[in-house]
């Protein structure tokens, strides 16, 4: 197995699944904290019977910019809904206060009472930023980076629907990869992978995990099929469904280009995703643009402008700008069919 299999393999399951000091159904630690700096001073007890969401950053963290405005998002969307965001660093206050003064971070922020916090919560865990989510018992129901996964166990959580026992099974199961991957045993990582999918098929990482050893095994025609089943079995998962659209919209690889499938994945990934999201709306303007729809595309792309902030807000009106620009060129040329 070579170095970029491994190294996928260990940021999804080594970092996102599997921590030496906190497993899916632990009981939460306590949050300990030298001062807070934003919002108003939450504890365990304060947070009994609400959904915590606490997430560990830190100003140098690049990052950290994009998964504030991904949090600052869903604590607007659930702020009447017993939902509690935390942003924890180990930083000082002079350097937190300089990085929300040019980043609004609109929940709880603390300062992290030197690491006692982040030894309890983040051993094992090898980066920022990195987010953990307790139910309303006060048990983990899961941890990763909150682009993946955060929003749709917050919504399952808030609704109800969160399946902690599978969560659980899913951890056991993506145990067995540590000390497989530990030793390049990439048939029985392939096998185990087989395993995952075949008992929990709408987990999209497995799926992921597949495709990035078969293109390492320079096994790319077969990567196509396990893109496709992971969309198909993975229906309400807009990350997932975004995946497979922009892979079967831009590739290169034009054998295996489908502009019709691209579409389909990109409006139902905007159909089950968070409407305030930007992220669906961008990638169904670049699947639009691909298949010559340059008005849609522009549309599309300045509603999900609207939708976003800061850095993403301006990347997003340029390339609004583009399409619109690149609209009215194509009017005008009479080659243009």
């Amino acid at each position: 197995m070579r170095r970029t299999a491994l190294v996928a393999l260990a940021a999804i399951v080594l970092a996102g699944a599997t921590s030496p000091a906190l497993e899916v159904g632990d009981n939460a630690p306590p949050l300990r904290v030298k001062s807070w700096v934003g919002g108003k001073p939450v504890t365990l007890e304060t947070a009994k019977g609400k959904v915590l969401v606490v997430d560990f950053w830190a100003s140098w963290c690049q990052p950290c910019r994009q998964t504030v405005a991904r949090l600052n998002r869903l604590h607007k969307k659930h702020a009447d809904k017993d939902v509690l965001f935390v942003g924890i660093t180990q930083e000082d206050e002079a350097a937190a206060k300089k990085f929300m003064a040019t980043v609004a971070m609109d929940y709880h922020v603390a300062l992290d009472d030197d690491g006692k916090t982040n030894d309890s919560y983040m051993k094992g865990v090898p980066g920022l930023p990195h987010t953990f989510v307790v139910d309303r018992e006060g048990r983990v129901a899961w941890h990763g980076h909150p682009l993946t996964r955060l929003a749709r166990v917050v919504e399952e959580l808030v609704a109800g629907k969160f399946d902690l026992a599978r969560a659980k099974k899913l951890t056991a199961l993506r145990d067995k990869l540590t000390p497989l991957l530990r030793a390049r045993d990439t048939d029985k990582v392939l096998q185990t992978l087989d395993e995952i999918i075949k008992q929990v098929p709408d987990d999209p990482d497995a799926y992921r995990l597949k495709r990035a050893i078969l293109r390492d095994q320079g096994k790319t025609d077969d990567t196509w099929p396990v893109l496709l089943a992971m969309a198909q079995a993975c229906p309400n998962d807009s990350d997932a469904l975004l995946e497979a659209a922009l892979a079967l919209g831009t590739t290169g690889d034009l054998e295996h280009r489908d502009h019709p499938k691209a579409l389909a994945f990109a409006l139902q990934a905007a159909k089950v995703a968070d409407p305030a999201e930007p992220g669906p709306l961008a990638v169904l303007a670049r699947i639009h643009y691909e298949m010559g729809h340059v008005t849609l595309a522009a549309d599309a792309t300045a509603k999900a402008a609207a939708l976003a902030e800061g850095d993403e807000r301006k990347a997003l009106d340029t390339q609004a700008a583009f399409y619109r620009k690149e609209a009215d060129r194509r009017r005008k040329d009479p080659d243009v069919k």
